[in-house]
């Protein structure tokens, strides 16, 4: 009978364990955490810590990035995101990474609610156009997908002949949340 009562208690405190298991939004971090919760949760080498942003140098599985780490002007954290720096200054490389990351965040967060491939003349591309016009900064590719706490913006770009993937994840309310600080400050200063 003991045992049978210690099973039943060390499964009771396996469930609650899970169930207390904390979800994060970005890496190990929740929106609303203060900058020092975040430089306590995050395991990369920290660059740059300037008022309002953190930034790291790390790896996203084998590839190279920078990650950030946004503040509002209370100090929670409304934004994150990944810079990928890839080696070599093929675009060609560049498609390949954004498309292999499309999908893996497809995989992640179901379709995308958007995709878009844009050029500065309204030209509309094809796939196989993509790499030749990237670098002459005559395209701008962009997906996105929301969840219920947040939206993840992943994009690829040439300006000034530097080729850029970044992937950015904002809170949804993070938007009225900035306005209201917006519109405080203002009042404050009628």
């Amino acid at each position: 009978m003991r045992t049978k009562n210690l099973l039943l208690l060390l499964f009771v405190l396996l469930i609650c364990n899970s169930l207390s298991a904390q979800n994060f939004d970005f890496r190990n971090t929740k929106w609303g955490m203060d900058s020092t919760q975040v430089k306590n949760a995050e395991t990369s080498k920290l660059i740059s810590s300037k008022k309002g942003t953190l930034m790291y140098s790390g790896k996203m599985g084998d590839l190279d990035c920078r990650i950030a780490y946004d503040f509002c002007s209370s100090n929670q954290l409304c934004h994150a995101g990944y810079m990928i720096i890839l080696d070599d200054k093929n675009p060609q490389s560049y498609v390949d990474t954004y498309l292999v990351l499309q999908e893996l965040l497809t995989k992640k967060y179901k379709e995308p609610y958007k995709k878009l491939a844009s050029s500065i003349n309204g030209k509309i591309l094809t796939q196989d156009e993509w790499a030749s016009n990237l670098i002459s900064d005559n395209l701008n590719l962009e997906t996105r997908w929301k969840t219920n706490s947040m939206e993840v913006n992943l994009s690829l770009f040439c300006p000034n002949d530097l080729m850029y993937i970044e992937i950015n994840y904002s809170p949804l309310d993070n938007g009225i949340k900035q306005t209201e600080e917006k519109k405080a400050r203002i009042y404050k200063d009628l």
